[in-house]
């Protein structure tokens, strides 16, 4: 017996999806997409992401990912036994950040199912255009010049810290789950990822977690810039001691 549970769907995706006959759940699922790499079998399911281009009308082509599991579920005291989808959580991250004005993937689909005891979830985004991850452009920080580096630095601190005052701990806050459009003041800085991030009490914690894992990543980056980053996250110009405290855990966490 199949069970098609509530699902999502962006308006502004309907048409281009009924296009191509994507506009039902086993329809969206049966269909072949790139995988970017084998799916993860782990959690006693599998989970894996790939990469679907749809041909548009009198427009560019439509780039989605495509996100799809099945019995890959987090167990909680609301789920102990089946657990929720993990794509769940990353599904309500990202509408979050919507609505906060943090830039992420646009959510096109987010559906479950369940057909014979299988659990199967999909979340279908669009590709962030002109957008690229943080970890390829590192290479070439040292060829930027100073102002535009200091302005970066700046703009890409000040999200980090919009994002935790959400009440967020992304929990793989990596250089390649962060994305970057444009240098300088006007850069614009886009999370990805969400599937671990959750929200945690305490401003200092989330700090901590997230920028030891940024900054154990990011080795490119020199002394000074690391302790701009920080101050431009916190919006100060000095350090308080206990600023300078939070300072020295993340550099003895980061380098575990």
């Amino acid at each position: 017996m199949k069970q098609t549970l509530p699902q999502y769907i962006d308006p502004a995706f309907m048409a281009p999806l009924a296009q191509h006959g994507l506009d039902d759940f086993d329809a969206l699922w049966a269909r072949d997409i790139a995988w970017f790499e084998p799916p993860n079998q782990r959690r006693g399911g599998w989970s894996g992401v790939g990469r679907l281009v749809l041909n548009v009308s009198s427009a560019q082509p439509l780039i989605l990912f495509v996100k799809k599991q099945e019995n890959h579920g987090r167990r909680s005291w609301r789920h102990p036994f089946s657990g929720e989808p993990t794509f769940k959580r990353e599904f309500l991250r990202l509408q979050t950040l919507a609505a906060a004005g943090l830039q992420a993937p646009r959510v096109v689909v987010y559906a479950e199912s369940s057909a014979s005891g299988q659990q199967r979830a999909m979340l279908v985004t669009e590709n962030l255009t002109d957008f690229c991850d943080v970890e390829r452009l590192l290479p070439e920080w040292t060829q930027w010049p100073h102002a535009e580096k200091l302005q970066t630095l700046r703009r890409v601190a000040e999200q980090v810290r919009h994002f935790h005052d959400l009440g967020l701990v992304h929990r793989a806050l990596y250089p390649k789950h962060l994305f970057l459009r444009g240098r300088g003041a006007q850069a614009e800085l886009a999370f990805i990822d969400l599937e671990k991030a959750r929200h945690q009490p305490g401003l200092t914690s989330r700090m901590l977690f997230d920028l030891s894992a940024l900054q154990r990543h990011t080795p490119v980056l020199s002394r000074a810039h690391r302790l701009l980053f920080f101050k431009y996250y916190l919006g100060v110009k000095q350090l308080s001691r206990f600023d300078r405290w939070c300072l020295m855990r993340i550099i003895r966490r980061s380098q575990r």
